[in-house]
């Protein structure tokens, strides 16, 4: 399975949110796109849709920007990822039968499969939360990476 783009970008700001945890000042999505080198039109998309689903705060104004919420560490990484997938992609399925159309449809069991296949990588991913990622030596490398 791949992630998509969206989902990657995101679980790289939460990351960095994540760590900045315990600051007081607030990240810009222009301050994020310089450290993770990617193009600020994509960060502003992926920060509306974490705003809107509670995982960030968003502060407008020239002393604007956006933190973690305080109930974001408990979220479930198979959540996050799940909703990141389903928001930026057509299908949730791994496998689309219909574009283009497969003769096989109606008895052929692989869409079943993957999706059950889908579904416990979700599940396993659920075994961790925002906060597990946080750890010490996962968060000096992360902050080791972005300063590259």
């Amino acid at each position: 399975m791949q992630l998509n783009r969206f989902t990657d970008l995101g679980l790289r700001v939460l990351l960095l949110l994540q760590q900045r945890v315990r600051h007081t000042e607030l990240s810009t999505v222009d301050g994020l796109a310089t450290e993770l080198k990617v193009s600020r039109h994509h960060l502003v998309k992926i920060v509306y849709f974490m705003a809107q689903s509670g995982w960030i705060e968003s502060y407008r104004g020239r002393t604007g920007g956006i933190r973690l919420a305080q109930s974001a560490p408990q979220l479930l990484l198979g959540n996050i990822i799940s909703a990141l997938e389903n928001v930026s992609s057509e299908s949730t399925q791994l496998i689309n039968c219909k574009k283009p159309p497969c003769s096989l449809i109606g008895f052929c069991p692989l869409p079943a499969i993957l999706n059950s296949a889908q579904q416990v990588f979700y599940d396993y991913l659920n075994r961790y939360t925002l906060k597990d990622l946080a750890k010490k030596d996962a968060s000096e490398h992360i902050m080791r990476w972005v300063r590259q």
